[in-house]
């Protein structure tokens, strides 16, 4: 896999096998309702704390979709520092409570463990969300932002409940 992908972290480590899926929150939702259905702003970017407890190529973004499906949305992988390491294209939103997974523009080849935070934007109000209810993991949101444009952000540490994307890797 050399000269692949995005290599993070010590020189000389390469990533091999298959991607692995981490969830915000560190466990995946038990059902597909779980959590609160949350209605986006479009100049806002709702982040989740992700952790890789290991090296893991990177490959998509999955979103659980809410009870409405609308517009676009485009999610962006930042490491612990707050830095953009990847993001997806702008993809129609599709699939009312279920998982819409999206790719990568490149894969990233993520050194673990390690803190990162996924982050979503919508670019229609019509479109609806899942969100963290309880947690003890970093959930927070940017805002004046511009759709398709990643934000500075900067790891708040705290969790705010109905604000942080159900969501993970893969």
């Amino acid at each position: 896999m050399a000269g692949s992908g995005r290599h993070l972290g010590r020189r000389g480590i390469t990533m091999r096998g298959n991607a692995t899926v981490f969830h915000s929150g560190e466990a995946p939702p038990p059902t597909t309702t779980t959590g609160t259905d949350t209605t986006p702003v479009v100049t806002e970017t709702y982040f989740s704390r992700v952790f890789l407890p290991a090296n893991a190529r990177i490959t998509g973004l999955a979103l659980l979709n809410g009870s409405a499906v609308a517009g676009n949305i485009t999610g962006f992988l930042y490491d612990a520092d707050g830095v953009v390491v990847a993001s997806t294209a702008s993809t129609a939103q599709s699939g009312t409570a279920a998982y819409q997974s999206v790719a990568l523009s490149a894969p990233v080849d993520a050194i673990g463990p390690a803190v990162y935070f996924v982050g979503w934007q919508f670019n229609n109000t019509s479109a609806r969300f899942r969100t963290h209810t309880l947690g003890v993991f970093t959930t927070q949101k940017t805002t004046g932002g511009t759709y398709g444009t990643a934000p500075a952000m900067t790891p708040a540490g705290s969790f705010t409940t109905g604000v942080g994307p159900i969501c993970s890797t893969y």
